[in-house]
């Protein structure tokens, strides 16, 4: 993990990467702007003759990996930001800004939820777009083609939740949540025979730009091969913004019906919720162990805000299916109450 650096310390590697390439200095007022995430790497907002993004890498795979991610997906006519000037010895990219306009934001500052489902519905057809046109060819792209999301994935996020959330956070005991296994491992092989398709892995409001009105996708260094209802959890039940559930709904019959215009799978309707409500389960446990790492450990403390949202469609999920009885106990404990009624939002 990387460290914040001090700006002149970001003004500094950008121009020894600006002079080896030959392509301009950055002059000793450009703006050096911090971008908070939760990701490994570091994002900083250049703001000089030209705005740019840069992202700071701790290998110099994490850019190779990028730059073949990033081109796959640009040759696919997907949104994702342009790559300025990049360089693995240098562990640095320089990219397009695709500016401030996130979906998030405006979730957050319009009160128009008819405008709100209006964009959703844009994102969509954009996550089809992604998911199925990257998944033509895959096999061209060897950073995403190699990483399948296969049972031991599906076991890592499990775990990831039962480690950071119920034992770090809500203080379960190992004995306690050696009871969940049958449960993870249901889950896991109840998942794992799905289709793959090309999938982001944290397709979630804050990862979605709108620029010149059209959608633009950042942060899909860690798209793997997998299911397709994983990527649409993520977008509709995020814990970073509240829709309405009749809205969710709407929003879930709309992708299906595209789907349905584009691949002879899931024909039926049962059977895709069913999919999808298991993939939310799987989804919001791995963002609540998620916002409990980048929270403590990482001293993120924004991220902590995102829990109880986070609880409330976990428990959504586990009320729209009779299964997974252990989970549905601790999840309902008084413990989990008490921990997550101590958040001060």
């Amino acid at each position: 993990m990387l460290m914040r650096m001090k700006k002149i310390e970001v003004r500094k590697r950008i121009n020894k990467l600006l002079d080896k390439k030959d392509f301009y200095h950055l002059k000793k007022n450009a703006k050096v702007i911090y971008l908070p995430g939760g990701s490994d790497r570091e994002f900083y907002r250049i703001i000089d003759e030209i705005t740019f993004v840069a992202m700071f890498t701790s290998t110099k795979k994490e850019v190779k990996d990028y730059r073949r991610i990033q081109k796959y997906l640009l040759d696919k006519g997907i949104g994702v930001p342009e790559i300025l000037v990049a360089d693995s010895d240098e562990e640095l990219i320089l990219m397009e800004d695709v500016g401030t306009t996130s979906l998030y934001s405006i979730v957050k500052e319009t009160a128009d939820m008819g405008f709100i489902e209006f964009l959703y519905k844009l994102v969509i057809r954009s996550l089809l777009h992604l998911q199925i046109e990257g998944n033509s060819g895959i096999e061209k792209c060897k950073p995403v083609y190699k990483r399948v999301f296969d049972n031991d994935v599906l076991r890592w996020e499990s775990d990831y939740f039962s480690l950071g959330f119920l034992e770090s956070f809500c203080d379960f005991s190992r004995t306690e949540i050696k009871k969940l296994d049958k449960d993870f491992h249901n889950l896991a092989l109840s998942l794992v025979d799905e289709p793959l398709f090309f999938m982001h892995r944290d397709f979630q409001s804050q990862n979605i730009f709108f620029n010149n009105s059209f959608v633009r996708i950042i942060d899909f260094q860690s798209a793997h091969r997998g299911i397709l209802t994983y990527d649409l959890v993520s977008l509709l039940r995020d814990a970073y913004v509240t829709l309405p559930k009749e809205m969710r709904d709407r929003l879930f019959a709309f992708y299906y019906s595209l789907l349905q215009e584009k691949v002879d799978i899931y024909r039926d309707f049962k059977t895709f919720r069913r999919v999808y409500v298991l993939s939310a389960i799987q989804r919001n446990m791995q963002a609540l162990g998620a916002f409990y790492f980048l929270s403590w450990l990482r001293k993120k403390k924004w991220f902590i805000k995102a829990i109880p949202q986070g609880l409330k469609y976990l428990k959504e999920g586990l009320d729209e299916i009779d299964e997974f009885k252990a989970l549905r106990e601790i999840v309902y404990s008084s413990k989990v109450i008490k921990c997550v009624s101590s958040i001060v939002l």
